[in-house]
């Protein structure tokens, strides 16, 4: 304990990846295991080498004991979920610096939509560890058989094919084929009828940023006005939440709490936005009605 401040103050001040920051690992005796790593937390499994489906059953199983175990010891105590959480943490932070175009169209196709977000979605995002515990218990009993990493798929006569590059001899065949993943949202693509149709009418526009089309409905700033098709706010319509993702960054997370989440204080502002509206329609009609309906006479 007398060394964790010396520790922490030479480990900070060393670059990250650098050789200065190993020799500070070595120096205190951090077993290379326990040292964290980007890469091994976005993909667990590279390196493993999984010679047939049993062999990757077998890590996955252990992967997922050991998942639901650092769960176990919280985003407090516990090390590893603690430093995840962070990623949870800075959500609001860094939806002041992407949204509204604050990132150049290619950084924001590459670096954010290509990289971060999917890493991000991965380590912060997911189910609890009831289901985790779950999963493992239904593979356990033969019920649940998982393919794979980087899972293919494709028509095989009138059934699916599918297998995982990753685990030789993991191939199987299936009649029927679910797509239960979150789809990305895309007014280009959408089959909702009410934003098709204000994209076919121009009443609706996508997202554009440097010429990257972000799939999200173009918006104002708060509170969120819809843009037309001729870059005019209607100042009667709004959107928010996930339709605007590529706007908005990670619209589908849920409110964090204690953090003046952007998800309620974005609906506040839609709220009371559509409130004024409708009080000055209200108090317009109300001037309108207060004079007579009188036609007045030229007088010659």
């Amino acid at each position: 304990l007398l060394t964790l401040p010396l520790f922490r103050k030479r480990f900070l001040s060393a670059p990250h990846r650098s050789t200065q920051e190993t020799a500070v690992l070595d120096e205190f005796g951090v077993p290379h295991a326990d040292r964290w790593s980007w890469d091994r937390v976005a993909r667990p499994y590279a390196g493993q080498g999984f010679p047939d489906p049993g062999a990757w059953r077998n890590w996955l199983l252990a992967h997922l004991h050991e998942d639901a175990a650092q769960a176990a010891l919280g985003n407090v105590d516990g090390p590893l979920k603690a430093a995840l959480d962070v990623l949870r943490d800075l959500r609001n932070e860094l939806r002041l610096i992407v949204d509204h175009g604050g990132l150049a169209g290619p950084s924001r196709r590459d670096h954010l939509d290509g990289w971060y977000t999917p890493l991000n979605a991965f380590l912060s995002i997911g189910p609890p560890r009831s289901r985790i515990e779950e999963m493992a218990a239904l593979i356990e009993a033969g019920v649940l058989t998982v393919v794979g990493p980087r899972l293919k798929v494709r028509p095989d006569e009138g059934a699916w094919h599918a297998h995982s590059p990753e685990v030789p001899g993991s191939a199987v065949r299936a009649t029927t084929l679910i797509e239960a993943r979150l789809p990305e949202p895309d007014l280009r693509r959408t089959a909702d009828e009410l934003l098709a149709g204000l994209l076919t009418t121009g009443q609706a526009r996508p997202h554009t940023v440097d010429g990257y089309e972000t799939g999200g409905v173009d918006v104002t700033p708060r509170p969120y006005h819809l843009i037309d098709r001729q870059g005019a706010s209607h100042t009667r319509r709004f959107a928010f939440g996930v339709p605007t993702e590529g706007v908005h960054w990670v619209t589908a997370a849920g409110a964090r709490p204690g953090v003046d989440s952007v998800t309620l204080s974005d609906a506040d502002a839609v709220a009371r936005a559509a409130l004024r509206a409708l009080y000055q329609q209200t108090e317009r009609q109300t001037e309108a009605k207060a004079w007579p309906n009188v036609e007045l006479a030229s007088i010659d």
